[in-house]
């Protein structure tokens, strides 16, 4: 797959006028633009869906408040920080693309081939996976504080993201068990690949018993042998009573959606209340 980082200064103005302030001279430059211009400022809250149905090709009706705003000096500051800030997240995804390609597709198997990284000043804290209606829109609107100190995490949570909205139409009635294997699968394994050491009990805490409860069949899923899963155990400190667990070799075969609903159809089996010893 590849990511393709983008500034687009219509989706960086609209996040700037309609998220929570950066600063607090964004916040006076935005109440003094509100008062002068209101109607045009009001009417623009509506416009975010037009615009990440083709931010490339996205012209305003119009102009007024966006030309405002790029005139001022508040926005030619905010634009070379996010600048900044996008040149690091590609630099970080150079690095590590060629590896997390091939790891990504061994994990998954099957294809997501290119995404449009909207990137937004990190400040604005901001992590948008919305699905514009109508059209499939292969972009996600990025910005977020720990990125600066974390650039590896930031792809990896980035990597996360893309493929939970690339599912989000998927079992949607079984939501956490599909958010559960897409985190064993990218916080977890691929993480787990990229740093060389386990990463496994890391994750939202809500989603952890169901992740422990999945783990043998995610094991099998990724083909790891029956003299190989005690190794395995180890490496990632989650036991288990590997003779309760009849050793599922079709489970290599599958991708990741077939997996899931393997999960879901045995979840009677596979969530095991009376077993939490194993958490």
């Amino acid at each position: 797959m590849n990511l393709n980082f983008v500034l687009n200064d219509y989706i960086l103005i609209w996040n700037l006028l309609f998220q929570a302030s950066i600063s607090e001279e964004v916040q006076r430059f935005k109440q003094k633009l509100w008062k002068s211009y209101r109607h045009s400022y009001n009417k623009l809250a509506a416009e975010e869906r037009k615009i990440l149905k083709d931010p490339k090709n996205y012209i305003p009706d119009d102009d007024t408040i966006f030309d405002m705003v790029k005139a001022s000096d508040i926005y030619q500051t905010v634009h070379e920080q996010t600048e900044v800030y996008r040149l690091s997240l590609l630099k970080t995804w150079d690095e590590y693309k060629k590896q997390l390609s091939k790891d990504l597709k061994d994990i998954l198997r099957f294809d997501i081939k290119l995404y449009h990284v909207l990137v937004v000043h990190p400040k604005l804290n901001i992590t948008d996976m919305k699905v514009v209606k109508g059209k499939k829109v292969n972009t996600i609107t990025w910005g977020r504080r720990e990125d600066l100190t974390y650039p590896s995490e930031a792809i990896i949570s980035l990597l996360n993201c893309i493929v939970q909205k690339e599912l989000q139409d998927f079992q949607v009635e079984y939501k956490e068990i599909v958010q559960a294997v897409i985190e064993l699968a990218i916080n977890n394994e691929l993480a787990t690949r990229l740093y060389g050491k386990s990463v496994y009990l890391r994750g939202d805490p809500s989603l952890k018993f169901l992740k422990r409860q999945i783990y043998p069949y995610w094991l099998m899923y990724l083909g790891v042998s029956k003299a190989e899963i005690i190794n395995y155990m180890v490496r990632d400190n989650i036991a288990f009573d590997t003779d309760k667990y009849p050793y599922e070799k079709q489970l290599a075969s599958l991708d990741l959606l077939a997996f899931i609903e393997f999960c879901i159809k045995n979840q009677r089996h596979i969530i095991k209340i009376s077993e939490l010893e194993i958490i």
